[in-house]
């Protein structure tokens, strides 16, 4: 059996350059490159462009880990989120990470790994938030955003002394020490019932997973508060996840009650706890000539994440979720909490609806 003759040959070592290297190469002190790296407007013009040349020639890259060292700060802010197949956090991670650039911060971002839909359904799943709030205080961080589905407080607790600033995003602990930036959810469901009940709908039908996690909580919390105020009648229906196709199920278990409301001549609304809920149901009613949308049945989904799927025959009338601005505040969260004497603020954002086709026309 042949062996390639370069496959014999020792590797090639590199060397990487360090700041006295690139002192070396442009004939400055290491003082010299620190300042063209830390505090460029003290130097001359020609002298930074010489330090800047060989930084570029040699390839460079200097150690965050030796500047927080010194400093004992850090640029670098990290970004916990639970999902990123949810559309709230991926706005929330695009709000954050734009804003810390705006400030000339970095944003490194963790995917803890937990998802309502898969709490809903049964599924295993392993919820990485504690460590890697901990790998972040390992790393001594500037700050740490916490997106969180649960209570966070513990694993705070433990790297509460070993990292700068802490922002959580998405859950409500009264009496928190930490700033809190949330949305309005109970305004999602108050803004979906106050919607139908303007239209005239009396009947709804509420699709949503089990109180599993606290947004659920709030928005059917808002949700009832809204019907008992407005006349509307509310059924609370149980799905099994947040997908389409469990809307589909729970749309398909549903057409009894909602064919016997209509023959009576009722407008009946479907309140889908997510879009791909709300999504599920159309797709069904889609099939259906004696059930029409809206005239005979609206649909309203309640996170603004509706996408081209395959009803483009109708737009969905649902509730835009303030994610990005969520990012955006906190970022400027963690740094009024560096500063001295800053009381712990709780911002709350407001949503709006976006109505569509599925319940106007």
């Amino acid at each position: 059996m042949s062996v390639r003759e370069d496959a014999m040959l020792p590797s090639a070592r590199r060397t990487t350059p360090n700041i006295a290297a690139v002192a070396r190469d442009a004939g400055v002190s290491v003082g010299t490159v620190s300042n063209a790296l830390n505090n460029p407007e003290r130097l001359a013009p020609e002298t930074l462009g010489r330090v800047r040349d060989a930084i570029a020639r040699l390839g460079y890259i200097r150690s965050s880990a030796g500047r927080t060292l010194i400093r004992n700060t850090s640029d670098t802010l990290g970004l916990i989120v639970p999902d990123l197949v949810n559309e709230l956090f991926v706005d929330i991670s695009r709000g954050a990470q734009l804003t810390a650039a705006d400030t000339g911060k970095r944003l490194v971002l963790a995917n803890s790994g937990f998802n309502a839909h898969a709490l809903a359904s049964g599924i295993a799943q392993h919820d990485g938030q504690d460590e890697f709030l901990e790998h972040f205080a390992e790393a001594r961080v500037g700050g740490i955003m916490v997106c969180s589905m649960r209570a966070p407080g513990a694993g705070i607790e433990r790297i509460r002394n070993h990292v700068g600033p802490i922002v959580v995003v998405n859950y409500d602990a009264p009496g928190a020490d930490w700033c809190t930036v949330l949305m309005d959810n109970e305004q999602v469901g108050r803004a979906s019932v106050d919607h139908i009940a303007d239209l005239g709908i009396r009947h709804a039908f509420f699709v949503s997973i089990p109180d599993l996690v606290q947004p659920v909580v709030e928005r059917r919390r808002g949700v009832h508060a809204a019907a008992a105020a407005r006349g509307v009648l509310v059924h609370d229906v149980e799905s099994e996840g947040l997908t389409a196709g469990t809307g589909r199920e729970a749309m398909r278990a549903l057409l009894p009650r909602v064919e016997e409301l209509v023959r009576r001549g009722e407008r009946v609304a479907i309140l889908g706890l997510t879009d791909r809920t709300g999504i599920g149901a159309l797709q069904v009613l889609r099939e259906r000539d004696d059930l029409r949308v809206p005239q005979d049945v609206a649909v309203v989904g309640m996170d603004g994440d509706h996408r081209p799927g395959g009803i483009d025959w109708v737009s969905m009338t649902s509730i835009l979720l303030p994610g990005y601005e969520m990012g955006a505040e906190g970022i400027r969260l963690l740094a009024a909490e560096a500063e001295p004497g800053h009381v712990h603020e709780r911002v709350v954002l407001p949503v709006r609806i976006r109505p569509g086709q599925s319940t106007v026309g």
